[in-house]
């Protein structure tokens, strides 16, 4: 599962638009966008965020241990 796939599939879960999990990990709307349009890959310090965010909002065990591999 690449990145982008990782990141729509916790937005499609939560059922959030990509502006709500921009608000929630406290990076800007085009950060989101990037990722998921596979444009960019997130530093370390935001995929340990993002972790810590699916963690608090029972994402899918799968997807974490997929992100704790990046």
């Amino acid at each position: 599962m690449t990145f982008s796939e990782i990141i729509k599939f916790i937005r499609k879960q939560l059922g959030i638009t990509q502006e709500q999990l921009a608000h929630e990990l406290n990076v800007s709307f085009s950060t989101i966008n990037r990722w998921e349009n596979g444009h960019r890959v997130p530093k370390k310090l935001a995929i340990v965020c993002l972790i810590e965010f699916c963690k608090n909002n029972n994402v899918d065990i799968s997807v974490i241990s997929e992100l704790e591999k990046l």
